[in-house]
């Protein structure tokens, strides 16, 4: 994509709790969330445990080189289908992370699940996201107002 160091993903871990609520609970990754609401560390704790365990999701740390710079998640739904997330860290944000951290994720979850199809659902408003998902070949196929869908043609 670029010639700046890759993105590279780690399986999350209990131990990265404290770094993810903090990037959820940042005000731009919940005005960009499906749910703006803050979360709670009872709540985040509780979530994390459910993710880790569940068999049709995947939650990984982002680093370049040494340094955290956001998550990636995927999701699979009841028909087979993955729905890819991200969060770039507060302090990450502005230094062409994004693009790279959406295909990182789509080669994890291709790994994860061979021959799923791939999507994603982005807030109309989200231009960050919206720019960095078309860069990696993902096209708009749908809008429901709230949410866009985009889907990575196979």
């Amino acid at each position: 994509m670029t010639d700046r160091p890759p993105v590279t993903l780690r399986p999350a871990t209990p131990e990265d709790s404290a770094d993810l609520l903090a990037w959820r609970n940042d005000p731009l990754t919940r005005a960009n969330s499906r749910n703006t609401d803050a979360v709670t560390e009872d709540g985040h704790a509780a979530w994390l445990v459910r993710v880790l365990a569940d068999p049709n999701r995947r939650l990984w740390v982002a680093l370049v080189e040494a340094e955290t710079v956001g998550t990636a998640a995927a999701a699979r739904d009841a028909g087979g289908a993955i729905e890819i997330s991200l969060t770039v860290a507060p302090a990450a944000r502005g230094r062409g992370i994004a693009a790279r951290l959406v295909d990182a994720a789509v080669t994890a979850a291709r790994e994860a699940w061979p021959g799923a199809p791939i999507r994603a659902e982005i807030k109309p408003d989200n231009r960050a996201s919206r720019t960095a998902f078309e860069a990696c070949g993902f096209v708009r196929v749908g809008d429901r107002g709230d949410l866009l869908d985009y889907a990575l043609p196979s």
